[in-house]
């Protein structure tokens, strides 16, 4: 499960920032896995796969459908993903550009046509996009995220901005609008320069569009601060994990309970161990039981503390 957990987390990465070598060689992949350990197992990790093909099919049908207009200029690409299959993401709160506003409304259009009672919960912490920009030395194509992206564009009208006017123009809550600043003005490509100088930001600064940026690279693909929210995401991830161990826990002991009707702890124990795929200490057994004899599954014995039975 925990391999499980780590791979569905970097797969999701992979499939949305368009790093996989290919779609074949991670379905070989999941059939390798399927043979070793169940269908059961990958069961949402082909869902993930097959949400990205219909989301390439929905995404191709969309653009055929939108008339030659300023919503088809910007190349607008959906992809829905099926909440049972992908990780759990925050959804997060980001003022859209005019023109990207007006081609997600138009596509959460055209899927509530094709699905009737379902809803679309835009991530656009997953988002990504390209953006033309013209420096002094000539034009950039600059990889992005739709948070740096959106940014970017408000430089297209102002070459000066504070932090509060773009918080104002973003609705970021200030981690994220920070990170954000962070990566195009004080990372290894600044496309942005900020007063007063420094490798962190404050609400007080205000940032300037740096025409003279140099890159000898026609693509720059700028990333993301984002070492903290990594290490957040694994602690986070980890918990789930182990959360999801005890409920197993749980289920294996009052399944071994009620076959046996009544077992001494230390023969529970062993027979709880051999159901398990996972390690558990005995710290942990005897908090999940302390749990079964608060939810009236087990008893003590009268006699005998050490001897559980099993409540019909």
């Amino acid at each position: 499960d925990l391999f499980e957990a780590y791979y569905r987390r970097d797969l999701a990465k992979r499939l949305l920032y368009n790093k996989t070598l290919s779609t074949d060689t991670e379905r070989l992949v999941l059939q390798k896995l399927k043979a070793e350990c169940g269908a059961g197992y990958t069961n949402r990790l082909e869902g993930m796969l097959h949400d990205m093909e219909l989301s390439l099919e929905l995404s191709s049908e969309f653009a055929q459908k939108q008339p030659e207009s300023a919503m088809n200029d910007i190349g607008f690409q959906g992809s829905v993903l099926t909440m049972a299959f992908w990780p759990t993401y925050e959804p997060m709160e980001l003022v859209l550009p005019r023109q990207a506003e007006e081609a997600q409304n138009a596509f959460t259009e055209l899927y509530a046509e094709k699905h009737k009672g379902r809803n679309l919960q835009w991530q656009h912490n997953l988002g990504t996009c390209l953006i033309n920009v013209e420096f002094n030395e000539g034009s950039k194509e600059l990889q992005l995220s739709h948070l740096q992206g959106t940014v970017m564009l408000m430089f297209a009208e102002q070459n000066e901005l504070t932090y509060s006017q773009i918080q104002q123009s973003t609705g970021l809550e200030n981690n994220e609008l920070q990170r954000t600043l962070q990566s195009l003005a004080c990372g290894k490509f600044r496309v942005l320069t900020k007063e007063p100088k420094g490798r962190d930001v404050d609400t007080s600064d205000t940032f300037h569009f740096n025409a003279k940026f140099k890159c000898p690279q026609a693509r720059v693909k700028i990333s993301q601060i984002a070492t903290k929210e990594i290490e957040k995401e694994s602690k986070e991830l980890e918990a789930h994990i182990h959360l999801d161990r005890m409920y197993r826990v749980d289920a294996a002991l009052v399944r071994i309970m009620k076959a046996r009707k009544t077992l001494e702890h230390s023969d529970l124990v062993t027979e709880l161990l051999k159901q398990l795929d996972f390690n558990v200490s005995t710290t942990e057994i005897k908090e999940r039981v302390d749990t079964l004899f608060e939810r009236d599954y087990v008893r003590r014995d009268d006699s005998n503390p050490s001897t559980y039975h099993y409540i019909a």
